[in-house]
């Protein structure tokens, strides 16, 4: 039971994908920061002994060396805690960039969960640190089967470099499913629950239950939300996204990271350069100060991003 239940975890479903995927393409080598434990590498490593290269903790060194194999023609894919990586190795990361080369970057132990390690492992605000590198996508998969869609996605299809957000740990109990007969499209995210009071934009494991968790709460009130999942971080489908949004007045944006420089300003700017924002609210939630430490109910309750603080926030801003 344990094996089929660890089959759910994103960690789990991206290494078993990176290894079909490494079976079909011979330029995938696999660069690790002594993190192989926590993402499962070990198998990888086994199976393509001359493929993976075991960095230890020294980020802006395998980074660099990433930089290398990829001006050969290989495919390098980076793993280290995104708080270290994308903080640590920023500079690296963008001279690579510089080099119009493929990399992709696998941030772990992304957002503010799991908070037990405190400040140094919560990663809030490498989407920011990353956006701004031209050739950089972002995304962040919503659970296992997201994952292995989105991890052949960058390998195959993509042109640009890749930076992966991965949660850590078990899925929520009783979490949504993707809609049925799931297809990712770049740009583009899905709609898990329907309502026309507001529309909830949010990405990850740990903020898309909270966002449902809201919207079950409001739904007792009569009060009806879309939640959206965005996998896409920093780019999005104008014409989809028109859809989406179509007269609902309400949006609401929910960061897995700090509040300034997330998906939230990312979108936002996006829809008022598309004038798409015209004659909507909007309103922002995310984190304003350092993360505290603690047990998951302890830390996003404390910040308010548990599911029944954002209900009250969302209900407050819909009855003004």
């Amino acid at each position: 039971m344990i094996e089929l239940d660890k089959k759910k975890w994103i960690t789990y479903s991206f290494t078993e994908s990176l290894i079909e995927n490494a079976k079909k393409n011979k330029k995938i080598i696999v660069l690790d920061a002594d993190l192989s434990d926590d993402l499962n590498l070990n198998k990888f490593s086994k199976k393509f002994p001359k493929r993976f290269i075991q960095n230890g903790i020294a980020e802006q060194d395998m980074v660099s060396m990433a930089g290398g194999l990829a001006l050969t023609g290989l495919l390098p894919i980076v793993n280290s805690f995104a708080s270290f990586l994308t903080a640590r190795a920023n500079e690296q990361i963008y001279n690579n960039s510089t080099e119009n080369t493929k990399i992709i970057y696998i941030c772990l132990y992304a957002g503010i969960l799991p908070a037990g390690a405190g400040k140094s492992h919560q990663s809030l605000r490498d989407i920011s640190l990353l956006s701004s590198i031209p050739n950089m996508k972002i995304f962040h998969p919503y659970n296992s089967i997201e994952t292995k869609k989105i991890l052949k996605h960058c390998i195959n299809s993509e042109k640009n470099n890749c930076a992966i957000r991965l949660s850590i740990g078990p899925p929520p109990n009783n979490s949504l499913n993707l809609p049925s007969k799931y297809i990712f499209k770049n740009g583009k995210g899905s709609v898990m629950t329907k309502g026309n009071d507001g529309i909830i934009f949010s990405y990850g494991q740990t903020m898309i239950n909270q966002a449902y968790g809201a919207y079950k709460i409001l739904k007792k009130d009569k009060i009806n939300i879309t939640v959206v999942n965005i996998p896409c971080i920093n780019f999005f489908n104008k014409k989809w996204l028109k859809k989406v949004i179509g007269k609902t007045k309400n949006l609401f944006f929910l960061d897995d990271h700090n509040i300034n420089g997330g998906l939230s300003d990312l979108m936002i700017s996006f829809l008022i350069d598309n004038k798409i924002l015209n004659n909507k609210t909007f309103k922002k939630f995310g984190l304003n100060e350092f993360p505290k430490c603690g047990t998951p109910e302890e830390v996003l309750r404390h910040h308010k991003l548990d599911s029944f603080s954002l209900a009250a926030k969302i209900k407050k801003e819909l009855l003004i």
